[in-house]
């Protein structure tokens, strides 16, 4: 398994000097793999995210490493994909299960070893000039104290683990985490509805641990490839498969163009999405099986493939009902009619060039397809 992570300042951020409150990492050790991301909340409360996060990461990948050292061989054997909600909606069931126990050990950790962090952080960094130039007194006098320093330093979390028999991902607060199978792209860790719009569950919340969700398995199945993407990069592409369609992007950047030159190429993209997009911090983490991806691309393009059939021939129909429309207002009388005939003809010529980039985008696909060399007999 190969791995990365990056992560940008967001355009906001350099606009108004603030520090860039993403974090993520990505590793292999002693047989375990390992990917982070964690973003650091926005607002003057939280004055010291873009540390908390960065602390975050760093006790997340401590803490699952020790938990796959030290966990029973046995204790995910033989399970299928399982997925679980917040903790706090489990079923009673659930909660007495060794493995959800064991998790629940596992993330009450994170969250205590982050604390101890982030206590140690404020007790070696006073508040300095600048900071007591923006805070209120009252935040002063708590940090002085040591009180409320999750909010300080707040943010979300989210992960992948992977060792040689099993593999697991949680996630608490906003972002996606989407896996690909070799067959379906999907978001093997539930969602949370508490995460919505600028509001999200976090790390610093008092009953963080009753808020993480979380999928585990073990029966010999593991993801081709996993992304993970803070809420700087979902809310640039909107729908998820727009998302989806970016990642299926970087795959195929991977076995096509190399790593080492889509590393690249993804470093110097991030800034520019978030000034085209969201304005927001950004970052990217991932992993995927080497030897199994570059078999999958074609499946990969013949996906994107079938996405483009699709949004066009939507265009199409839409461009047929607006001419349809204006042809039936050809003899327009009145003024309100004739506003809305010309209406529908400039919309159905605005669609219809749209249509254009999109038929020319899959001639692209059509013939990428048709570039990529011809599988050998070992391949399947």
């Amino acid at each position: 398994m190969r791995h990365y992570a990056s992560t940008c300042q967001g355009e906001s951020h350099k606009a108004t000097a603030k520090p860039c409150q993403d974090s993520s990492m990505s590793g292999q050790k002693d047989g375990v793999l390992v990917a982070v991301v964690c973003d650091g909340h926005g607002g003057d409360r939280y004055f010291r995210s873009d540390r908390g996060s960065r602390l975050c990461c760093e006790v997340t990948a401590k803490a699952v490493r020790e938990f796959a050292r030290k966990a029973p061989d046995d204790l995910f054997a033989g399970a299928s994909l399982t997925q679980r909600g917040p903790l706090s909606t489990l079923d009673p069931a659930d909660k007495l299960r060794r493995q959800d126990i064991m998790l629940r050990q596992l993330f009450a950790s994170i969250i205590a070893r982050w604390s101890e962090a982030i206590l140690a952080d404020a007790q070696a960094s006073p508040l300095s000039d600048d900071e007591r130039s923006q805070l209120k007194p009252e935040w002063q006098e708590a940090f002085e104290q040591g009180l409320d320093l999750e909010k300080v330093y707040g943010t979300t979390l989210m992960a992948y683990v992977q060792t040689r028999s099993y593999w697991l991902a949680f996630h608490i607060g906003d972002g996606k985490l989407v896996a690909y199978d070799g067959k379906e792209w999907s978001e093997p860790v539930p969602w949370d509805d508490r995460c919505f719009l600028n509001k999200t569950t976090s790390i610093c919340d008092v009953d963080a641990i009753d808020k993480v969700r979380y999928c585990y398995c073990g029966d010999g199945s593991f993801p081709v490839a996993v992304f993970l993407g803070s809420d700087g990069i979902d809310d640039s592409f909107g729908p998820m498969d727009n998302l989806i369609d970016f990642y299926r992007q970087v795959a195929k950047a991977i076995v096509m163009e190399g790593p080492i030159k889509t590393r690249n190429t993804l470093a110097n993209l991030l800034p520019q999405l978030s000034k085209r997009g969201s304005q927001d911090d950004m970052s990217v983490a991932y992993v995927y099986d080497e030897e199994r991806l570059p078999a999958l691309i074609p499946a990969i393009i013949r996906q994107q493939i079938e996405r483009q059939e699709a949004a066009i021939a939507s265009l199409r129909s839409t461009i047929e009902a607006e001419q349809a429309k204006a042809e039936s207002l050809s003899e327009a009388t009145s003024q309100r009619d004739t506003i809305e005939r010309d209406y529908a003809l400039k919309k159905a010529e605005t669609l219809q060039l749209k249509m254009e980039a999109e038929e020319q985008r899959l001639a692209n696909l059509q013939a990428e397809l048709q570039s990529l060399p011809a599988p050998s007999q070992s391949e399947p």
